[in-house]
């Protein structure tokens, strides 16, 4: 009599077990496409506070803002578990992120990390099409009133210069972060202006670039 309700046993057993390992798949593909998808909104909310502004986050912070980081790091390429907890992981592929965008490589996002943060959620400017109207406002500063710029500055004004290198024809990622292919170009264009070539972003800089427009 017990042999024959083993079979019944087992096969109930798989009944019950089945729809478990279907969740389970179903979980790990929702998390994935999750991954694909449009910023959610309570995190997009987020980006209304400006980068100076923002907390700084560093390995042990646990909070919405390190949420935001992780799935823009997810979407960058860097495998991101979105769970608000600033972990071991996370700081690698921080200090991975800065190291790409030539920043201060100390896994922690404090202002220019997270300016750079932001900018991958901002259309790139297009450099083909028609100077960005962002940009052209800050035309309306005097040269001699502009910001200096240098390897590390993380400002809007960068996005200007880049863009202006772009448009002479000296290929430069416009992302607001003056890394070392931003110091490259500004050097060989201020050689081609008969300016000092020193990489640096000042007056007489300025007004070169203001005069390409």
């Amino acid at each position: 009599m017990k042999k024959k309700w083993i079979p019944m046993l087992l096969a109930f057993g798989l009944l019950i077990s089945s729809p478990l390992s279907f969740q389970s798949v179903t979980a790990l593909s929702s998390a994935s496409a999750a991954q694909e998808e449009k910023l959610p909104a309570r995190l997009e909310n987020l980006m209304d506070i400006a980068p100076e502004h923002q907390f700084t986050l560093r390995k042990g912070s646990v909070r919405i803002e390190v949420e935001l980081l992780q799935w823009t790091l997810n979407q960058y390429g860097l495998p991101t578990a979105v769970d608000g907890i600033f972990g071991s992981r996370t700081e690698k592929n921080v200090r991975q992120y800065q190291k790409d965008k030539g920043l201060k490589v100390d896994g922690i996002v404090g202002e220019k990390t997270w300016v750079a943060v932001y900018g991958e959620h901002k259309k790139p400017a297009d450099p083909e099409g028609k100077l960005p109207a962002e940009l052209r406002n800050l035309m309306d500063i005097a040269p001699e009133h502009q910001f200096i710029l240098r390897e590390g500055s993380a400002r809007i004004e960068v996005e200007l210069l880049q863009w202006t290198l772009n448009q002479y024809g000296l290929p430069t990622a416009v992302d607001g972060i003056f890394g070392p292919q931003t110091e490259k170009n500004v050097r060989q264009y201020q050689k081609d202006k008969g300016l000092k070539v020193d990489g640096i972003v000042g007056e007489k800089t300025w007004v070169a670039l203001y005069g390409e427009y």
